[in-house]
């Protein structure tokens, strides 16, 4: 009996671990293709994902509220792993554009790098950037009674992690905070590479 209680045991595999922040998904969701330009002009893609732990979050240059401040506390977590010892390679943070119409290129590279250099902003036309979002149960549109050029973008604020595979691994809703989203991301890395 006790035989059988290791074997079992052994065979499950290491047990997801438990998380402050995030939701780690039961299983990885696949991503599939998808075309988006990074705010350096260069094709971002599914291919971009690969090989690279992701945090996506999905917002506006002309946001008034959550989107610089959740973008200024993806620094606080980015500048923490820095500082952690044995973390061989940093995940890379990209910005999503919800607003295609306004968020050009030049808005987002002077956006997206001034809360942290490494991080990478991306806008598609209206069709990928549903393909993408959809996949990723982020919702937006504009908001009811904006002015037609000076309008406001309502958007989820959850924080999605992509894994090196390019699959869907976790989600973070608010309130964020960036010690535990750095410590619940480092458990979930453990636990991915244990289950490799």
């Amino acid at each position: 009996m006790l035989l059988a209680a290791v074997l079992l045991a052994a065979c499950s595999g290491p047990e997801p671990p438990q998380l402050s922040q995030g939701t780690l998904l039961p299983s990885p969701k696949p991503v599939t293709e998808f075309q988006l330009t990074d705010h350096r002009g260069q094709p971002f893609t599914l291919e971009n994902l690969k090989d690279n732990w992701t945090f996506t979050f999905f917002g506006y240059t002309h946001c008034p509220d959550v989107c610089p401040t959740s973008m200024t506390m993806l620094a606080q977590m980015q500048r923490k792993l820095e500082q952690r010892d044995g973390l061989d390679k940093l995940p890379q943070v990209v910005f999503v554009s919800v607003d295609p119409e306004r968020d050009t290129t030049a808005l987002l590279s002077q956006f997206v790098p001034y809360f942290h250099p490494a991080f990478i902003g991306a806008s598609g036309d209206e069709q990928n950037t549903l393909n993408l979002t959809r996949q990723l149960g982020i919702l937006y549109g504009k908001a009811e009674g904006s002015a037609a050029d000076n309008y406001l973008v309502d958007h989820s604020a959850a924080i999605i992690l992509l894994d090196p595979d390019g699959a869907f691994r976790a989600v973070f809703g608010i309130p964020h905070d960036a010690d535990l989203i750095a410590n619940d991301f480092l458990a979930i890395k453990t636990y991915y590479e244990a289950t490799q």
